[in-house]
């Protein structure tokens, strides 16, 4: 037994000894230095810099970016005023009728007689071979790779980049030298030279084609099935060329600002991403530690943030030994400590904002370092024991 004794006052020895040296993130033993200078430290190319939290202190550091930020806001781009026409490319299928003359018409769509067209079927057959050797299909004339269409009498007619008033006027002008007082219209019935897209958290990624109805960042968002519930609203960029747009969805699908309503061009790109980027890590002794994802708008608090894990654990945090840690550079990490043992502190902490990718640290108490490596070193102290027993 008198070896058993002395083996358990060394092993306290060890603990009390092993309780200096317990591994945690802690600056300073005393946690009121902290309110009244800041320190830093440089550790393999990596400034740190501590500093007491503050309103003010905080509120001076600006996080750094999770994802470079778009050169233009939605609300600060004009929308256009004109009326929207749609302008025939490369690609679309266009049809053309005209009236009182079915031999004009389109291959295949003539005036319908008892399902044979007026010229007849064999002359039907005919005219459809014609029309595909000439760029036409069953439905239409498709506009060939020079922006032009064939048509009877006049030969290859040239539309890319018109609107559809401008093709008609221009036909009538020719078929009158054929034909007394034409009278015909003009339509596209495949749009295919146009289009946008809408990737990420959407329940449908889509290529949507634009028609001669004007579209619109609403539209696509209906058209692709929505957002999912990983949607990052607020995050979501219109790429247009090499210009690339912030889009506020959340202020324009829940609050109805419009301005983020923009009219889509060709080429566009709406992406909205996953607001798992968003998020704040609470780590340490707190109820639940977690990974909290940010809300979608408005600011995001560290009293909210230690409300959302359950806020510290009673029984094992040091609530003087609280820390936001933050990238404020490429190569700078800011680490701000708080004094959570004051009400005056709580209530600070409703005002001060977190930015995503934020780390708050809570430590543990002295006397759970004290347990937890005694807790480590009892079965050592228990295997000591039985060995003395044996008499070795």
């Amino acid at each position: 037994m008198k070896h058993i004794a002395v083996t358990l006052a060394s092993l306290m020895c060890v603990v009390l000894a092993g309780c200096v040296a317990a591994p945690g993130m802690r600056f300073d033993d005393d946690p009121a230095a902290h309110t009244q200078k800041s320190e830093s430290v440089d550790v393999n190319g990596q400034h740190y810099v501590l500093l007491p939290m503050t309103v003010a202190g905080v509120s001076a550091v600006v996080p750094a970016p999770v994802r470079p930020a778009p050169a233009k806001l939605a609300t600060n781009i004009t929308q256009p005023r004109d009326i929207y026409q749609y302008r025939v490319g490369v690609g679309d299928v266009l049809h053309v009728i005209v009236w009182d003359h079915p031999e004009l018409n389109n291959p295949g769509i003539g005036a319908q007689t008892g399902g044979t067209t007026q010229l007849g079927g064999a002359q039907s057959l005919a005219a459809q071979a014609v029309a595909s050797s000439n760029g036409g299909d069953a439905l239409g004339r498709v506009v060939q790779s020079n922006g032009t269409i064939y048509y009877p009498y006049i030969g290859a007619l040239h539309v890319a980049g018109r609107s559809i008033p401008e093709i008609r006027r221009e036909l009538t002008t020719e078929i009158a030298r054929y034909v007394r007082s034409p009278q015909l219209d003009v339509s596209v019935v495949r749009f295919r030279s146009q289009k946008v897209y809408v990737a990420g958290e959407v329940k449908q990624p889509e290529v949507v084609p634009l028609t001669d109805v004007p579209l619109t960042i609403a539209d696509v968002v209906g058209i692709a099935g929505g957002v999912t519930p990983d949607a990052d609203l607020s995050g979501a960029t219109l790429t247009r060329g090499r210009q690339q747009i912030s889009v506020d969805l959340y202020r324009l699908l829940y609050r109805g600002d419009l301005r983020n309503n923009l009219r889509l061009v060709d080429g566009d790109i709406l992406d909205i991403p996953n607001r798992r980027v968003k998020k704040v890590f609470m780590v340490g002794e707190f109820t639940k530690p977690s990974s909290v994802p940010m809300p979608t708008d408005g600011p995001y608090t560290l009293a909210e943030a230690l409300n959302d894990v359950g806020g510290m654990n009673p029984l094992t945090s040091n609530a003087r030994q609280l820390y936001l840690v933050r990238a404020s550079g490429p190569n700078t990490t800011t680490v701000f400590h708080l004094d959570c043992s004051s009400p005056v502190a709580v209530a600070l902490a409703d005002q001060i904002v977190l930015a995503p990718r934020d780390i708050v640290y809570v430590d543990a108490a002295s006397v759970t370092r004290f347990s937890r490596v005694v807790s480590q070193l009892l079965p050592f102290a228990g295997g000591l024991a039985d060995f003395k027993s044996l008499g070795m």
